[in-house]
Order: structure tokens, then sequence, then C-alpha cells
């Protein structure tokens, strides 16, 4: 059995957190290290998280904490900093709101690196039970119950869900991801896009692994998708090279489409305007980030 490590990035966790490295260390394929990568706050520090892991019994010696100033925390960058670190074969980067589904999730995933030439394998999301309906539709429709590998042939037909990968569970293959050189350092957003579109492109594959599974969801206001799309549209903006050459659009209309029919079916016509004008915000913020 091949061996990994976990990074966590960690900043202003709820009691989640806990629950989460709790599962991890018991999984049937165990992890050899948890990196912990905390960003330190007013509201929780190094002090706080070492109380915690100490009060639910998780003073394990798997766990190692690394304290960062928010000031210096960056999506990509923060990542590569871990990642340089690893000693193991792979490396599941994880976020601290995805939950385990159950005892599979790592020797699902290193499962799919025995296929050939996966560099990067990432989970199934599930929603939480407090999702919205609108929440469950998205994260059914980007993580659906059959599992893909991704090949080249995808990016050539400019795709854009050819590089879709989420590293709120993804692990790597860490020779691959060293030969390839890792994640962009100057990015908040998409550094695990960026990755894949690199794998890709030098024939390499991607694995949506459907049965290791992670329970994952946001109810995000009508602000917070605005300026999450913005930041998304912003990133895009910065790396032409990858992003435009791949439609975002055309697999925004799918969505939207879709996603109308879903509402309305499961829930009604409310929940299907609620949709649409949550889908409009989405799509305000993404056009001004893509100008400004």
């Amino acid at each position: 059995m091949y061996s990994f490590e976990v990074v966590l990035p960690v900043c202003n966790p709820d009691k989640r957190v806990y629950m989460v490295i709790d599962r991890l260390l018991k999984q049937d394929a165990e992890p050899k290290k948890i990196n912990i990568y905390l960003t330190v706050t007013d509201k929780f520090g190094e002090y706080e998280l070492l109380k915690g892991l100490k009060d639910h019994d998780l003073s394990d010696q798997r766990i190692t904490v690394t304290a960062i100033p928010a000031s210096e925390f960056n999506h990509g960058g923060t990542r590569q900093k871990a990642a340089e670190t690893i000693e193991s074969d792979y490396c599941l980067f994880m976020t601290q709101d995805a939950m385990p589904v159950d005892k599979h999730l790592t020797s699902v995933m290193l499962g799919e690196f025995k296929k050939d030439r996966v560099a990067v394998c990432y989970a199934r999301q599930l929603p939480y039970k407090d999702a919205s309906l609108k929440e469950r539709y998205a994260r059914n429709y980007n993580y659906p119950p059959s599992s893909q590998i991704k090949d080249k042939t995808l990016l050539d037909q400019g795709k854009i869900k050819a590089i879709f990968c989420s590293d709120v569970c993804a692990m790597y293959d860490m020779k691959v991801f060293n030969e390839l050189g890792g994640f962009e350092t100057n990015v908040n957003f998409n550094e695990d896009m960026l990755y894949a579109y690199k794998a890709l492109s030098n024939d390499y594959r991607i694995s949506y692994a459907a049965k290791a599974l992670v329970y994952h969801s946001h109810n995000l206001s009508l602000r917070q998708q605005y300026r999450r799309n913005k930041a998304l549209a912003k990133s895009q903006k910065e790396h032409p090279e990858v992003f435009g050459t791949l439609s975002s659009e055309s697999e925004g209309m799918v969505f939207v489409k879709n996603g109308l029919k879903y509402t309305m079916k499961n829930g009604g016509i409310g929940d299907a305007v609620s949709f649409f004008v949550d889908c409009t915000f989405r799509f305000i913020g993404f056009r001004v980030g893509k100008m400004f």
C-alpha cells in the first residue's frame, strides 16, 4: 500500500473540523500525516486549535499544525508550500468543511492511481442535510453519480468541464505533481483547475471517483454568490492561456436550463424563481470580474 498525507487548510473553524480530522484518522487506508495549515485570525489561533484537538481526543502524533498569518495565506501558494513538505507517494488536499461520508474515502481514491497515467483524483461532493434545493442541484450537477476518467481529448474539444477538479477533496500523485511544477502560487481561485489543465496538456488523466464521498455544500447569499463569481472570473482572466481557450458560457447555459427543470420538478415555481435569481447574480458577478 502506498503512503499518503493530508493537507488541511483551516481558518476560523467550527466544531465540524474536529469530526473531519477524526474521520480521516479512522479511514481504512490511514494517512501517514495530517498537516494542518492554520490561518491565524483575531477570532481563532493556534492555542484554540490545539485545545480543540485535545478536547476532542485528537492528540495524535500524525497531526502537525503550522500557523500562518492571514496576510500570508494564498489558496495556491499555501498549498504549494505544503506540497513541498510531503514525503509520501500521494497527497490528499481537503477543506475544513469537507466531511468524509464513510471509511472508504481514501482507499477508493488511492485505487484510482492504479489506472494508467492518472495524475489527480477528486471526490464526489454530497450536499449536507441543510442544503437548499438549488444547492442540492448544483452539487448533483457538478458531482454526478457516475465516475469518469478525463483525458486530453476533452481538452481538445474546448470543454471547461475537462479541467474541472476540486481541492475540496482531491488526491495527487506527488511524483507527477513535482514533475509538472505543482500549483500556481499567486492565485486565490482555480489552482486545482490550472493544475488539471497542465496535467491533461502533458497527456496525464484526471479521475472523478464517484464512490469517494464527502459531504460539502454552502447556502450562499446573493451577495456572496456575486462576490464569489466575480473573484472566479478575475482568476480566469489572469490565465487566458487556459480559460481563454475553454468555454464557460455554454456550460453555464446548460446548468441554468437543467436547474430550472430540477427546481420546478422537486420544488415549485418559487424555487425555480429563486434559482434563476441566484444564477443572475452569478452571471453578473462573472461578467463584472471579466471586465474589471
